[in-house]
This record gives C-alpha cells, structure tokens and sequence, in this order.
C-alpha cells in the first residue's frame, strides 16, 4: 500500500516523528514522508538527519493560497456568536490581524460578504492552483494520505481539497490540545479525525462541523512514552537538582503565555526562605517555546536559593538568554522523568497540566489577574478545551500569588494531594482516551481499514468495502465507526 505522510512543522515532527509513532507504520508500508521546502519558517530540522525509515521530499508552499485559506478561516472566526469561547477566539484574531484587516474579514462572515470572500477566494486559487502537490498525487498514486496537523498548518486545505478531489483517504490526526476548538480546515471535510479524546470529538463535532460518524477519540501520540518506567527514580533526580528527597517536590511548569514567571518564581522563592512554604522544594520547568515567559531571559542568570531549574532546560534558557526567543523539542521521556519524581504540578494553563493528570499528580492552573498575567493568559480561561478542564474540582485554581502558596500547600500534602491526583487522573479519560496497545500499533490497523487493504500482503481482517468495523479498544469501550 502507498502512504503519503505529511508532517508541515518540527514540532509536530517531535510529536509524531522523532518519538517513533510513525516507525511501525514506516516499516509495514510503502511509505513517503513530505515536509514544506519553505526556507525554514516551519521546519528547521533537517529530514536528511531523522530516523525516518522511509524516504522523503520537500514541497513548495504556495504562499498566496496559505493567505487564501486563512481568509475564509478567519472570516468565519471573527464573525459574531454567543459564548465565551468565541469572543475569546475573536479577541485573539483581532489582535493578530490588526483591526483593518479584522475588520474587513468580519464583514466577510456575513451575506452579502462572505459571497464576495468567496469568489475571491475561489479566483485566487484558480489562478495560484498547487500544481507541485497535484504532480506528487500523479506520480506517487497513493492509496491514502496520513497528515498530523493542527488543523491550520500549510498542507490541510490542500490536501482535504486534492484527496476530495481524487477519492484518496484522507486521515488527519491532531497535534495538540486546542486544534479542533481553536483552528480547522476550512474546506469540506477529512476522511477522519483522529481527537485525542471524547472532549476533542465534540469539539471537532462543534467547530469543523466533521459527521460525528468520522471522528475518532484515538489518544495522543506523543503520551504513549509515559506508560514506560522512568528512567530515573526520585532518589536520582532529587541528587540531579540539588533536593532534599525527604522534601514534597512541586513542580511549577512555564506556559507558552507569556506572563512573568520570573517575578512568580521570586515569590515562590521568598515563601519557601520564610518557611510559609515548609518542607516543600520547587523545580522549574520553563515551557519548550514559552521562552521563559515575559522577560524569560533573566531565568538563565537567576539564582534563587530555594528553587531548582529543571537540567534538561537549562541549556534552553541560555540560548533564550544569548539568542533570543526560540523554540526547543525536548525528549518527552524527560518530561515523564520529571513528572513521576514530583508529588504536584502548577502552571499557567499548559497542557503539561493534563499530561500531570495521566500521571496521577494534583494540580493547579495558575490564572493570575495582576502584574504577572498576560493578555494571552487571560484570554485562555474562556477556551473550550481549558475551560472543560477547569470545570473539574479537583483542579485549584489560585489567581493571586498568597492563593498559590495556598495550593502548593494542597498539591504538597501527603494525604490530599495523592487523592486529588487519583482522581484527576480518572478524569483525564475524557480529554485523552486510553487503549492497549500504543499508537504506534493502532495507526497501523487503522490505515489498513480506512483504505481499505492491506499495507502488505497479509490477509486483511473482513473484507474491503465493510460497511462498520471495530478500529479500535479503549479500555473506555468499543468504539465502532461506520464506513461510508
């Protein structure tokens, strides 16, 4: 079978390539990875240097389509609903776009606009077609395209409307939390959507629009490293920072948002040296591209006395430090070393904060309205996919530094903070389902079902053209999904 695997960013190359989710399905199929050729706006990595097992090419991006497809996005974004979610996602656009063009593209969501959008939108592609992807379909012939994205990257459009096109399966899996509430493709629709969970389902349901029989609650990709030991125990790890392993260790883990973290991390530090924070010992973590928050550069230098940085991230904050903002692509069995070593994790809403809870750990979502907070912080509470988070009591949630003292001594205690945790982590099937067998194993059934044959020349189970079949066990149930 020919799989055309298009992967547009390095940090979904991080999610999808270099934790070996594609490896099975690289050696079973006839296989070709595609990236952007884009002069390494998108990806920096270089394919050449990746443990792919399969060969790969690069593709031009059509620059004038990208900005077409986000017209048609934006205008039905920032066209008026109700609800908290939606003027948040509105309030982001504005910012970004700038109010002309905001504007502009408000009008566009609404008749007779959006008629007039779309012809120009419909003009410009025609006059800008993606003949380069078009010659790839005719030379390659693939039997199905597999494309992880967030749903507004610079392939999805094109591929929804090619595979539509030419009656290839299209099969997108989302990369990360907010992609269906937050951004979609905006052109008929996929195949399937592989969502994280029932949580993400409803939201692609929702917001895409996407026949319910098509989406799937598949489980994320890049968490199938935290059912593997540790390698470290806590022993080893409170040697590595410099803590007293008879301590309670709190984690507190940076967002992409943002805020002051350094000034919080000062506070902290001052708690702990007056002992209003007792026999509790704090590691930082700063976000892989949160840049340490606002003014993130000062971390690199820092030297707080009762607070340990996280060693993996060191060497990322003095390239914040000496190089500016940018973005790193840490291992995650580092992450899942960190978070099996500590006894509870707060953060300024991140989704370290779910992959806390798939780890039993107690949290708090640090939502600050003072100095430390950031337009981008407050913004996200009214998010579907934290907000749906936040509505669970177990989850603190301070919004002043004293309040946060208050529920790192929660999170610290011995007694509630495990019981906190167990049930978070019951919870925490809703937003990412469970199954057997990794991700890495179900792909590969899963795209033999979808095209209908199999990857090599065993047998397929059933029969090509089944009309319902089972293609995939969570440990939640059965899912079945019909087959058009």
């Amino acid at each position: 079978m020919k799989v055309l695997v298009f992967i547009d960013h390095d940090i979904i190359c991080r999610h999808f390539v270099l934790n070996g989710a594609l490896s099975v399905l690289a050696k079973q199929a006839d296989l070709r990875f595609v990236f952007p050729d884009d002069g390494g706006k998108r990806m920096k990595l270089d394919p050449a240097a990746l443990a792919l097992g399969a060969p790969f090419e690069r593709l031009p991006i059509e620059a004038a389509r990208q900005q077409a497809w986000r017209w048609l996005l934006y205008a039905d974004q920032l066209r008026p609903r109700r609800g908290a979610h939606e003027a948040a996602i509105r309030h982001v656009r504005w910012q970004t776009l700038g109010w002309k063009a905001a504007l502009l593209l408000t009008l566009g969501g609404f008749a007779p606009g959006s008629l007039v959008l779309r012809r120009v939108v419909e003009r410009r592609l025609a006059k800008q077609p993606n003949r380069a992807l078009a010659a790839l379909f005719e030379r390659e012939q693939p039997d199905i395209v597999l494309h992880p994205t967030v749903l507004d990257g610079v392939f999805v459009n094109d591929l929804v409307l090619e595979c539509r096109t030419r009656r290839i399966p299209l099969v997108l899996a989302m990369n990360s939390w907010d992609n269906p509430s937050t951004k979609r493709a905006v052109v008929g629709q996929p195949d399937w959507l592989l969502a994280w969970g029932p949580q993400t389902a409803e939201h692609a349901i929702r917001f895409m629009r996407i026949d319910p029989k098509r989406v799937v609650p598949f489980g994320a990709a890049q968490f199938d490293v935290y059912r593997e030991p540790a390698r470290i125990d806590r022993a080893s790890f409170c040697e590595a920072h410099g803590i007293d392993p008879g301590r309670r260790i709190i984690l507190f883990a940076g967002a992409n948002a943002q805020m002051d973290e350094f000034a919080v991390l000062q506070a902290l530090d001052s708690a702990l040296a007056s002992q209003r924070l007792d026999n509790i010992s704090i590691v930082y973590r700063p976000h892989p591209w949160g840049g340490g928050g606002r003014g993130g550069a000062r971390l690199a230098n820092a030297r707080f006395k009762n607070i340990a940085i996280d060693r993996t991230m060191r060497d990322y904050l003095t390239r914040v430090a000496t190089q500016g903002y940018n973005i790193s692509l840490p291992d995650y069995r580092d992450t899942h070393d960190l978070l099996c070593a500590v006894d509870g994790v707060i953060s300024p809403m991140s989704t370290i904060l779910i992959e806390a809870a798939l780890h039993g750990k107690p949290v708090a979502a640090y939502l600050p309205t003072g100095v430390e907070t950031s337009d981008i912080l407050a913004n996200s509470g009214s998010l579907l996919h934290f907000k749906d988070f936040l509505a669970l009591s177990e989850v603190l949630q301070p919004r002043n530094i004293e309040a946060l003292i208050g529920s790192i001594a929660i999170l610290a205690d011995p007694v509630e903070g495990p019981i906190r945790g167990a049930r978070l982590k019951a919870a925490a099937d809703e937003f990412v389902t469970p199954f057997d067998r990794l991700w890495r194993e179900r792909i590969v059934t899963f795209i033999e079902h979808s095209a209908g044959k199999p990857l090599q020349n065993a047998a397929l189970v059933g029969h090509h053209g089944i009309t319902s079949v089972i293609v995939h066990e969570a440990k939640l149930g059965h899912a079945v999904i019909s087959k058009a």
